[in-house]
């Protein structure tokens, strides 16, 4: 920053009128693609930003033709004529009155360049370009230049830029200006998102139906169980017969949890379909004041990412974490069936387990809800930065910008993270409580006598263990 440099930059391309008005002068955030601009404001900025970079060429392509006819006078004489004086400066512009100024004119026709000049000379020698300046003769301010003196082209002195701008170069905005910040949910929110999911297009029919089928899966595996369990060791059933019922009632389960998914699937193609459709419905229905404070980024996480996670992550998490509780106590009950002592441990471990639900979720979703956020603003710096590549490569800032974009990716990595250290803290803990009602349970086994189980019982505490323990370890439930 030359504060100098920027004062002069300023003054010159008649931008101090500007920054006034502006409710934070110079420190005024400015949306995407420039809504907040006029033309002529872009304009300006367009050309301090040329000044200011201090190049050795200047190509101007009609730089005057979105500002009124003093400014274009002002930008001419203070601009062109005595900051690049001493630059090669190339300026195409349909204003003859400023052509006398220049050292060559060049006449171009169809393309190609009919004749290069100074100005009286090819006033004289070309009938086309006379023809074109008798055309512009008549126009307003035509002999604008004579009349206009540096002094008159400003009425800001260099002390009162100085004291408006440098003033304001370290004073923060105070609240958001243009764009908004991205709003998040805060705290617990019950259990109005599962309603609003649900409502989409029988959403409550069909997750029904998967509870209920899951259901039959849990009644079916403990059947499968019980079934061994019981027979095993009895002559009047044939080990075919037994083998046969075990795969009949397995295959019954598998069909039901075939059908169970499908409709698992079905439901959540429908909510998905549902939700984009309202979000596409907000989106083309929103005013332009919304798509000016929005970031692009913004809208583009929210039909992407967002919406994967809604077309893949909740129906089945939804699922699996209402189904899990039916796998966990009828698993429990059967081992509390079998050995009812194993309850003096397992009723306080789930009591502790509850307890390390509601600690570990008042971090998650906050996690969550962050790594979602920061999401957007990786999205829409890539967005601006495709948008204006053509700029920032012309100022040579693709460094500056790749830093900031990785500078974004950490900030959204670390939400993640922390999210992912905070399963792992929750999934160790549960297996430690996991293990303690397993070790109760083989203990309590141990200190029966021999003859209280039969070999069947044994072998259904091993169906059951395992499946216990891996309902138990889930991060989902």
């Amino acid at each position: 920053m030359d504060s100098q440099r920027y004062q002069e930059t300023v003054e010159r391309c008649s931008l101090v009128k500007d920054f006034e008005l502006l409710p934070y002068g110079d420190l005024t955030e400015i949306g995407e693609r420039g809504v907040n601009l006029s033309g002529g404001q872009k304009q300006r900025i367009q050309l301090a930003r040329a000044l200011y970079q201090n190049a050795d060429i200047y190509l101007l392509d009609d730089p005057f033709s979105a500002v009124d006819a003093h400014t274009a006078t002002s930008l001419f004489n203070e601009y062109v004529m005595e900051a690049l004086s001493e630059k090669t400066v190339l300026l195409v512009t349909h204003q003859v009155d400023f052509l006398p100024a220049f050292d060559y004119v060049l006449l171009i026709s169809n393309g190609e360049i009919l004749q290069s000049a100074p100005y009286h000379e090819l006033l004289s020698t070309r009938k086309e370009f006379q023809d074109l300046v008798n055309s512009h003769k008549e126009t307003a301010g035509s002999e604008r230049l004579k009349h206009i003196s540096p002094a008159e082209k400003h009425g800001t002195s260099s002390k009162e830029i100085k004291k408006s701008y440098t003033e304001k170069q370290f004073q923060a905005s105070r609240g958001d200006q243009l764009i908004k910040q991205e709003e998040r949910e805060i705290g617990m929110t019950g259990l109005k998102p599962y309603k609003q999911y649900l409502n989409q297009n029988k959403g409550y029919l069909y997750f029904s139906l998967c509870i209920l089928c899951h259901l039959m899966f849990v009644i079916g595996q403990i059947l499968q169980n019980t079934w061994m369990a019981a027979n095993v060791d009895n002559p009047h059933v044939s080990t075919l017969q037994l083998i046969v019922v075990y795969l009949l009632i397995g295959t019954g389960t598998l069909v039901i949890l075939l059908f169970r998914s499908l409709l698992l699937v079905y439901m959540g193609i429908e909510s998905s379909k549902s939700l984009f459709s309202q979000l596409l419905n907000s989106l083309f229905r929103s005013p332009m004041s919304f798509y000016d404070s929005t970031p692009l980024g913004r809208i583009l996480s929210r039909v992407s990412s967002d919406q994967s996670i809604v077309d893949l992550d909740v129906p089945f998490s939804l699922i699996i974490a209402v189904g899990a509780p039916f796998t966990v106590f009828a698993n429990l009950g059967v081992l509390a069936f079998i050995t009812w002592q194993v309850l003096f441990v397992s009723l306080p471990i789930v009591y502790v387990a509850f307890r390390l639900q509601g600690y570990y979720f008042s971090t998650a979703k906050e996690l969550t809800r962050i790594n979602g956020t920061t999401k957007s603003l990786v999205a829409n710096h890539l967005a601006e930065s495709v948008a204006g590549s053509i700029t920032i490569r012309a100022f040579e800032e693709e460094e500056r910008f790749f830093e900031k974009y990785l500078g974004l990716i950490d900030i959204n990595a670390s939400p993640f993270f922390h999210n992912f250290a905070s399963n792992e803290w929750l999934i160790q803990r549960l297996e430690t409580l996991s293990a303690t009602v397993l070790t109760s349970a083989a203990f309590g086994l141990v200190l029966l006598p021999p003859e209280t189980f039969s070999s069947g019982i044994n072998m259904t505490m091993f169906f059951v263990f395992p499946n216990l323990l891996s309902s138990c370890n889930s991060k989902d439930h």
